[in-house]
């Protein structure tokens, strides 16, 4: 047990009135504010403005990234339809080249029926065939189509050398205007019709109003030629083989709502086929319409022979999407924090000064109470050295009266044995017995005071040869005689440590695992973890009969134990205690786990050098 305090050289000790007139200079400076406060609140303005500006900047790209794929995909999505479209018309030529340049009309209701146009052409009025009729074959032609159609007739007259009369379409209960319309007497249908032929491709008309829409909004015919025949390379081929196309009639607004529909998308479309607008969505009349629109864009189109033009504009919903408080948030919250700054640097330099006159009082009263910390110091370091004087003293003495009693108790035992009976050699032996256990307890307590007097001897250790030549050996007979397995993975390091404590240490944690130990085939295991960080954490590790986990703490106290004192060999239970004693004087640490009837591992560290 040393002593708990040490006074410092009076030579150490700065002059007190000297240090207190050079602090309080220092805390009266401080009470101010100078250039390096300005600067620290400067610097987290500056960066609070540049945490702003570039939060808003990328939330500015990814907005802006955004509306140019809503934008890119209006355009994509109409030209996807007008191809799939054309796919249509295409498959209505090749069903007419099919059956040998002609169809009947119950054939092509056949075939329209089985392209499920509401299905997979939705935006598509109808699909029909038109027939390229010349005056001299008007009448044969008329005549076949009212076989069917008794009521059949081209309409409107006009003064052009030819027809092109609509022959059929489906479905007809939507189209039955357009039925027998003839192409030829408006010159918007006609040149395109004329155009498609001419080129041998797909094509398109300007703006119309269909006869079939009764609301009156723009549209346009989607013209597939046909030709007699299987080559028709030139223009004169084409014209002269010329025997009727495939087409279909389009609203712009059906054909916009099967496409674009407006709760898939976060734009507004302004829709026009040169100067013509065929839709506008950019009005106050639409709901989602934004007047200043956060983006804008325009998209130009040559499709099918026609310039289509669209504008395209952020709307409502597209600015509730992409808002985001993020760079007001940070811009806020920088400032907030940049006033807290300040203000805590005006807090601390007042406080300095109260600071001041604080510590003066404080100064006299630690004066007075380090004088009487002082003085209570010696008066207990006096008292731990008589105490520990009087734990060795009162142990060394009662050993003689002790060895007494158990000498004259085996005595009476010897010589008297004969002239008592069995309960009077009984409790003379069980005199002994106890006084034995009474020695063993008093040469603990001794040992425990040597233990706490002597300092230790720090040299570099051979831990593996220890534990095998020294520890091992001395519990050979009983490790034997439990048939107990010792285990050892890999040499012990060498150690800066006191080597008769830390070979003490080992014996006392190996004893413990193998005379707790009730396992046939009980085994003990003896290594260490390396860590970079911390110590090495050497370990004793058993299968034994375990430790309730209340008591993990408990077996650490001098003289504790949790059986009897005849149970598993008997022992005073101190072993544990100074065990954790000679760790603590190496200033490490020892704990245990464990758990009943699995075995216990105990592991220590000791802040020694690992050589």
């Amino acid at each position: 047990m040393g002593a708990l305090y040490t006074p410092v050289a009076k030579g150490k000790k700065l002059n007190n009135k000297e240090a207190f007139i050079k602090e309080k200079a220092a805390i009266i400076r401080g009470g101010q504010l100078h250039w390096y406060h300005w600067l620290v609140v400067g610097l987290s303005l500056l960066l609070t403005c540049t945490a702003w500006y570039i939060s808003k900047n990328n939330i500015d790209e990814r907005t802006k990234v955004f509306f140019e794929r809503e934008a890119d995909q209006v355009v994509e999505l109409v030209v996807e339809r007008m191809l799939k479209y054309e796919d249509a018309l295409w498959s209505g030529v090749a069903a007419i080249q099919s059956h040998g340049g002609d169809m009947t009309h119950d054939q092509w209701i056949v075939f329209a029926e089985s392209l499920r146009i509401d299905v997979k052409y939705p935006g598509i009025n109808g699909i029909g065939v038109i027939h390229h009729v010349l005056p001299e074959t008007l009448s044969g032609y008329l005549e076949q189509q009212r076989i069917s159609r008794p009521d059949y007739g081209i309409h409107p007259a006009h003064q052009n050398a030819e027809y092109l009369p609509i022959s059929y379409i489906e479905p007809v209960k939507d189209n039955i205007k357009a039925v027998g319309l003839d192409m030829a007497h408006e010159a918007n249908r006609y040149s395109a019709a004329l155009k498609a032929r001419d080129e041998g491709g797909a094509n398109i008309t300007g703006p119309i109003v269909l006869v079939q829409d009764e609301g009156g909004t723009p549209g346009f015919l989607f013209f597939a030629p046909f030709y007699q025949g299987k080559k028709n390379v030139t223009l004169e081929d084409r014209q002269a083989n010329f025997t009727g196309a495939v087409y279909a009639p389009f609203v712009v607004e059906k054909l916009l709502e099967g496409t674009l529909k407006k709760d898939r998308r976060r734009v507004g479309i302004q829709f026009l086929d040169g100067d013509d607008i065929l839709h506008d969505e950019l009005n106050g009349g639409e709901s989602d319409f934004d007047p200043d629109p956060m983006y804008k864009k325009s998209v130009s189109l040559e499709l099918y022979g026609r310039h289509w033009v669209f504008n395209i504009w952020s709307s409502e919903s597209f600015r509730k999407e992409t808002s985001n408080h993020q760079p007001l948030i940070i811009l806020i919250g920088g400032i907030v924090i940049d006033t807290m700054l300040l203000i805590l640097f005006l807090f601390v330099t007042r406080s300095n000064k109260r600071a001041l006159c604080f510590a003066e009082r404080m100064s006299q009263s630690y004066n007075d109470k380090a004088k009487e910390l002082s003085h209570l110091v010696e008066i207990l370091s006096q008292s731990n050295k008589e105490l520990d004087q009087f734990a060795y003293i009162a142990s060394h003495d009662l050993k003689e009266p002790l060895r007494g009693i158990s000498s004259y108790a085996q005595f009476l035992s010897e010589d008297y044995a004969d002239k008592l009976d069995d309960d009077g050699i009984y409790k003379l032996k069980t005199l002994v017995k106890l006084s034995e256990r009474m020695d063993k307890l008093i040469s603990d307590l001794l040992h425990v005071s040597r233990l706490g007097r002597t300092d230790l001897k720090l040299v570099t250790v051979d831990m593996d040869r220890i534990l095998k030549e020294d520890v091992l050996d001395n519990l050979e007979f009983s490790i034997q005689e439990k048939n107990i397995q010792i285990r050892i993975d890999r040499p012990l390091p060498l150690y800066e440590c006191d080597p008769l404590w830390i070979k003490e240490l080992w014996q006392n944690l190996i004893s413990n695992a193998v005379k707790y130990n009730d396992k046939s085939d009980g085994w003990v295991e003896i290594g260490y973890k390396e860590s970079e960080n911390e110590d090495n954490v050497f370990y004793v590790k058993d299968n034994g009969i375990g430790i309730p986990g209340k008591h993990k703490e408990d077996i650490f106290n001098i003289f504790k134990r949790l059986h009897a004192s005849d149970k598993f060999g008997g022992g005073s239970g101190a072993g544990l205690f100074i065990a954790r004693k000679i760790v603590d004087r190496h200033n490490g640490r020892m704990w245990v786990e464990s758990n009943m009837g699995e075995g216990t591992t105990v592991y220590f560290t000791l802040k020694g050098v690992d050589v």
